[in-house]
């Protein structure tokens, strides 16, 4: 099981990829309930937990600059590009702006933590932060989608808040219960716990998908210019927020860290939560910003495994 697992992780957005793309192109896919990609997310994140470092955690009390920061640009560069590339070029198809919105305005991504790691950041930094965005993030996604006009996107915060609860805070703490109440749980869950994540994560994009399809294949006019403005709301935040850090003189470490917590946002539960609030077609930004982000993610990572 540890071969596999290591495995697993080891060729993950390759394989992440290539899912979505057999997905879409097979004419079979898995129809399951609604709720199921995000009991699966639970599960992701509910291993993310268990594995956390409690010991680096408490550290972190000392680096409150440092979390400040990371927050601070996370709120400003990627929630305002997304709200910008939203609004400026998808004003007239409101389920798509909202799906961008939703994209830049969830926390970092569990891959963040793992491609921060990778590449020699504060990892520890990443946690925290997405752990602080979760509490950001409801409220963030509310205001972020005033400007949109139609009733064809209409988000409660109360419900959002709920989903929050069920699909992020709720594992999390579980996964972190789980690890005081049992000694050593981090340690010897670690191949199950890679194992878990990354079927858990091949499935839900497998479902997400398959679910979007039909609204991929019925706005293909539009996806060259989604799929561009996509690639910056990606790669522009990621771009920044590293140059920010380092003129803010953060070391090295914390500045990766930054990197990939301000590039690489949870779409996972983005597309989860457009499929229930938006709709399908609302759900296919954060599809092809889960490819973009894990995939050049891990280029970036490895470039910085490099030199450092």
């Amino acid at each position: 099981m540890d071969f596999i697992s290591r495995l697993l992780s080891a060729y993950l957005p390759l394989l992440i990829v290539l899912t979505a793309v057999l997905t879409y192109f097979s004419p079979y896919y898995i129809v399951t309930y609604s709720w199921v990609p995000g009991l699966l997310l639970g599960i992701v994140i509910y291993f993310t937990g268990l594995s956390m470092d409690s010991r680096s955690l408490r550290d972190m009390r000392w680096k409150k600059r440092e979390i400040t920061i990371a927050a601070l640009l996370k709120w400003s560069l990627t929630a305002g590009i997304s709200m910008i590339l939203a609004y400026s070029f998808f004003a007239g198809e409101p389920q798509i702006a909202a799906g961008i919105i939703l994209s830049g305005t969830v926390p970092s991504a569990t891959a963040a933590a793992l491609y921060t790691f990778l590449a020699g950041g504060s990892t520890s930094l990443v946690v925290v932060s997405s752990l602080l965005d979760t509490a950001i993030s409801p409220i963030a996604v509310i205001i972020a989608m005033f400007g949109i006009e139609g009733s064809q996107v209409s988000i409660s915060f109360w419900n959002l808040l709920q989903s929050f609860l069920l699909i992020v805070v709720i594992p999390i703490m579980l996964g972190l219960l789980t690890q005081r109440m049992f000694s050593g749980a981090a340690v010897y869950s670690k191949p199950l716990t890679r194992l878990g994540s990354s079927i858990s994560l091949l499935l839900i994009v497998h479902l997400i998908t398959g679910e979007g399809s039909e609204a991929f294949r019925a706005h293909l006019s539009i996806m060259p210019l989604l799929t561009v403005v996509v690639f910056i709301q990606v790669t522009a935040p990621m771009a920044l927020g590293y140059a920010a850090a380092k003129k803010l003189k953060l070391s090295e470490a914390d500045a990766r860290a930054v990197l990939f917590h301000v590039g690489l946002c949870n779409t996972a539960l983005a597309a989860i939560l457009a499929f229930e609030f938006i709709g399908d077609i609302g759900a296919v930004p954060p599809i092809i910003n889960m490819i973009f982000n894990l995939s050049i993610g891990s280029a970036v990572s490895t470039r910085f495994k490099y030199i450092s």
